[in-house]
């Protein structure tokens, strides 16, 4: 796990303006990553069942996925990095980091919820 962190502090301190475009971009679409999935998804889960843990599960999940997709090419630097040192195939490194991605927003989001409902 240490070695994706020297990954990415590699990767950032090479290409310091992608953390800042994301920045930005997460900023101004603030209301696509956390408004899609806690209105729209939520609802359509909600009309589906009626089970409040499937419901967060689904708004986590979508949150997470959509989140993700702001940090994809520093994602991909990274699973480059990692394949030349590793000498793995790219593809399989870029799945690893973006699961990992997606498994610990969904965790941020669903404890976030979970204060929030309380």
């Amino acid at each position: 796990m240490s070695y994706y962190c020297i990954s990415y502090l590699n990767v950032l301190k090479r290409n310091f303006m992608l953390v800042i475009i994301a920045s930005v971009l997460l900023v101004l679409t603030l209301f696509i990553w956390a408004g899609i999935p806690a209105f729209i998804i939520g609802s359509a889960v909600s009309s589906l069942t009626t089970n409040q843990f499937l419901i967060n599960l689904c708004v986590s999940l979508s949150g997470a996925i959509i989140f993700s997709l702001y940090f994809l090419p520093i994602n991909l630097k990274v699973a480059q990095d990692i394949t030349v040192t590793k000498k793995r195939s790219s593809y399989n490194s870029f799945i690893r980091i973006e699961i990992m991605w997606i498994i610990v927003v969904a965790t941020t989001f669903q404890i976030i919820l979970s204060i929030a409902i309380q």
